[in-house]
């Protein structure tokens, strides 16, 4: 059943490049579009990248809960999304260099972004805790926990 239930996760994950971060530093709320990144092998992580030097690092290392949904591409019929309350967002020990090929895989036209800004990017890695998964509409709908 896991299985199914992350298989569903990762076919969700496929709809969508982009998602909506929502943080939030002295009572003041924030909320950024990201290109992000996953791998089959970690169900309960995303990582995505912010510029080094902007305020975006101050809120992650001081607020580091979030939450977050996912963006589906325009071309994805019945809008599926997954959707996460009290995310963790820490720095990451993977650099750009190596998420670059995950990132021109997943993200259409990414290599224009690393062109333009790529050696002003530093790592930052979601954890996942509790997540909704909607695989759309009429589509199966699920809660998972790691």
């Amino acid at each position: 059943m896991m299985t199914d239930n992350i298989a569903l996760l990762q076919q969700v994950y496929s709809s969508a490049d982009k998602l909506a971060l929502a943080t939030s530093l002295n009572g003041t709320a924030d909320v950024k579009i990201l290109n992000f990144v996953w791998f089959k092998d970690e169900p309960d992580t995303l990582y995505f990248s912010s510029v080094k030097g902007t305020n975006a690092a101050a809120i992650y290392a001081n607020n580091p809960d979030a939450a977050l949904i996912t963006v589906p591409q325009d071309d994805t019929p019945n809008n599926p999304y997954v959707r996460a309350h009290h995310i963790t967002i820490t720095p990451s020990t993977k650099t750009m260099a190596e998420l670059l090929p995950r990132y021109l895989e997943l993200v259409p036209n990414y290599q224009h972004t690393w062109d333009a800004i790529g050696d002003s990017l530093v790592v930052y890695k979601i954890t996942l805790h509790d997540v909704h998964v909607d695989a759309g509409l009429g589509q199966e709908k699920i809660d998972l926990t790691f």
